[in-house]
Order: C-alpha cells, then sequence, then structure tokens
C-alpha cells in the first residue's frame, strides 16, 4: 500500500527517513533496493566441493556451501536448535548437518533430521532463510530479495568473455568502509590522475585532467563524460552498485598496446564495510599476477603511518590500495553534510539524487525505475573508438 503524505511538513520528514543510501542492514529500504538485484557474493573457485563458508552480506550471515551436485547454495548460518552456527558443520548430499547437536538441513532451509530426538518435531522447526543462486564469469551470485528471483541481467562488455585473446579474471577484496563511498569514487574520475598517478591506468589511459566534465541519466543508470582533448571518455554506472569501464593500455614491461574491460560491484558486508568484486577482461594473454597481502591490511597500515606508499609499490593490487586509502580515509561512513563539491562531482551528485529518488519511491510503496545494461553494440563501438579503430 502506498503511503499518504498531506504536507510539506511531512514530506521533508520522509524524506529525510527514507533516502538514506548509507545504510543497508535487515529493514532498511537501501537494503531492500539492493536486495532487489542479484549481487555478487564469492568467487566461484574459491568454493570447492563439499565445503561451507561463512558470509554476511547487507548485514544477514549465511553459510555458502557447494554439495554434491556442485551447485552453490546459501542460507541462514544458524541452527535454530541452540542458535550454534551452521557454516561450522559439513555437507551431506545437498544437506548442511550442524555440527553441535547434528540437526540436518536440506537447501531450501527445512530440518530434516534430528539425531538425538525421540519423537522429532521438524515440521515444527522454523525454515531457514534460502537464497537462489547462478553462477557466471566465475563468480557466485545470489538474490537475496523477497518472491521469485528476477532473470539474471547479462553482464555489460562480457559476450566476448570466452573468446580466443581475451582473459577473464574474477576477484574481490575487503574494503573497510561504507560501500557507497566506493560507488562514488568510481564516478569520480578525476581522482585518477592524482591517486594514481603512477599507475598504468592513469599514465596510458588517462593521460591528464579533463578540461570538461557531465553526467547524464541513462536507462541503465547514469553515464559520466570526459572530455580530453579530442577524445571523449565515458563511465557507464548501472544501478543500483554496478559499473563498467573501458581502457586501452600499454604494458609497462614492453610498451605493447593492450585492451581491459572492467565490471566492478560494491556489496555491502555491513555499514562500515563492503565486497569490491571486480571482473577483468584483458584483450591480450597475461599471466596471472600473485594476490598479494589483502588488500585492507595495506589500507589500515598507510592510513596509521606504520606502511609508506615506497613500501606497497609493487603489490599487484596496488590501484585498489590507492583507492581504498582515499575512501577509507574519509572515515568508516563519510560525512556528506561537510563536503565541498564542484562542477567536477557532476556524476557524484547526480548518482546520490538517482538512489534518493529510488529509495523515496520504495518507500512510499510506489513503482521504482526498472534499470536495464548497456547496449552491447554501443559498448563495442566505444571500445573501437578508444582503441583508434572504424567501425
Amino acid at each position: 500500500m502506498a503511503t499518504t503524505i498531506e504536507s510539506n511538513t511531512e514530506l521533508d520528514r520522509f524524506v529525510e527517513q527514507h533516502d538514506d543510501f548509507v545504510h543497508t542492514g535487515p529493514g532498511t529500504v537501501a537494503g531492500r533496493y539492493l536486495r532487489r538485484y542479484w549481487q555478487p557474493i564469492y568467487v566461484s573457485e574459491k568454493l570447492a566441493q563439499g565445503t561451507i563458508v561463512p558470509i554476511r552480506i547487507l548485514g544477514e550471515e549465511l553459510a555458502l556451501y557447494r554439495g554434491e551436485s556442485g551447485k552453490p547454495r546459501v542460507m541462514t548460518n544458524e541452527c535454530p536448535h541452540r542458535l550454534s552456527r551452521l557454516s561450522t558443520g559439513w555437507i551431506e548430499g545437498e544437506t548442511i548437518r550442524c555440527r553441535y547437536h547434528g540437526w540436518r538441513y536440506d537447501e531450501s532451509g527445512r530440518c530434516v533430521e534430528q539425531p538425538a530426538e525421540p519423537k522429532p518435531f521438524c515440521a515444527r522447526v522454523p525454515k531457514l532463510a534460502s537464497y537462489p543462486t547462478h553462477e557466471a564469469h566465475g563468480l557466485i551470485f545470489a538474490y537475496l530479495g523477497e518472491g521469485d528471483a528476477p532473470a539474471f541481467r547479462a553482464l555489460p562488455g562480457l559476450e566476448e568473455g570466452a573468446r580466443d585473446g581475451w582473459t577473464v579474471c574474477p576477484s574481490v577484496e575487503m574494503i573497510p568502509c561504507n560501500y557507497f563511498q566506493s560507488a562514488e569514487n568510481i564516478m569520480d574520475d578525476v581522482h585518477v590522475n592524482f591517486s594514481h598517478r603512477d599507475h598504468l591506468v592513469n599514465t596510458t589511459a588517462r593521460p591528464y585532467v579533463p578540461t570538461k566534465m557531465w553526467a547524464r541519466e541513462t536507462p541503465f543508470g547514469l553515464t559520466h563524460f570526459l572530455e580530453r582533448g579530442e577524445r571523449t571518455d565515458r563511465l557507464h554506472f548501472i544501478m543500483p552498485n554496478q559499473c563498467f569501464v573501458a581502457h586501452p593500455l600499454r604494458s609497462a614491461r614492453d610498451n605493447e598496446p593492450f585492451w581491459f574491460k572492467a565490471l566492478f560491484w560494491y556489496v555491502p558486508i555491513d555499514d562500515e564495510s563492503h565486497l569490491h568484486f571486480l571482473i577483468m577482461v584483458y584483450h591480450t594473454k597475461r599471466k596471472e599476477r600473485p594476490e598479494g597481502t589483502p588488500i585492507h591490511e595495506e589500507i589500515e597500515a598507510i592510513l596509521s603511518g606504520r606502511k609508506t606508499w615506497q613500501d606497497v609499490a609493487r603489490h599487484p593490487n596496488i590501484i585498489r590500495i590507492q583507492d581504498g586509502v582515499a575512501i577509507c580515509g574519509q572515515g568508516k561512513i563519510v560525512d556528506r553534510s561537510r563536503e565541498r563539491l564542484g562542477a567536477s562531482d557532476a556524476a557524484v551528485v547526480l548518482l546520490r539524487k538517482l538512489w534518493k529518488r529510488e529509495l523515496k519511491s520504495l518507500a512510499a510503496g510506489n513503482a521504482v525505475t526498472e534499470f536495464g545494461t548497456p547496449d552491447a553494440q554501443a559498448l563495442r563501438q566505444e571500445e573501437l573508438d578508444a582503441m583508434g579503430f572504424n567501425a
């Protein structure tokens, strides 16, 4: 049922309560909004068959496991018996057995066995929340919303991911600050020339500060346009928490040109930390790099002064460390009331406006915008233009 608002004062109060995109835990409007979309939750190759891992997404404690069928399953990480964690148990077929007293749950979250009960009462045990999963391009996705899961949206720019000459590299890192700070960072292209001043993404893809910038709402979210001389770069933000970027680069090793595309997701763990998922697609054959130390450790070491930039200069994930230092330095949750925004922040401002608009509609019981994904042919043309080819 839609909420009725009868005065400007009530409207102001309603907006203040329901345009909060920062807090995403159970019962929050932003949490409900993110749960309307498939979210990446884990890297596929990290979840071996027969294993269970504890994860926390949107403030919810979950157990993720891969049973005999090989399909990933995800459900509430708590046995209703004595509230022990199911992730400490083991897999039997497609079911989880609790390590504490042996209660067993099927993939739907239903209790199916109570070994020590002379008169089992499985039917009266509350069913655990379980969620649909989908695997694509090396990531496990889950739909954590209510009702039937929507169709899985195609991942833009990855249509050629399996073609010879393309290397697909999925990864995830934990960032110790609110997820929306990462979302704003990706749409703030000016930072590339400063935060990443010694990185390839600056020296070849973004060689100088743009002379003109603007942002525009699109059927999938928004696009940030950046003029650099005769070239116009584009960053595509796909609502609610995904971004597509593409760059022509040159190898630091041999100066050979190569092309890469990247899809980012910013998924809240809780309000003060998030998972930064990334799918990199290289238009070249590249050797896999070592993972290095977890970047949140390096971020915290630099911010505390225990390490310098020279100490982490050769880290394989240096660009994420550079981003992390900038946004974690704002605080776990940045106080936006103290900002002084300028014309270069056009995309950040538009992103906030879109989110606030959708949250107010959702809270009022009204329809929200059905965002799609960027057109694959249009993205391909952008790639050709950036690489100096004609269509």
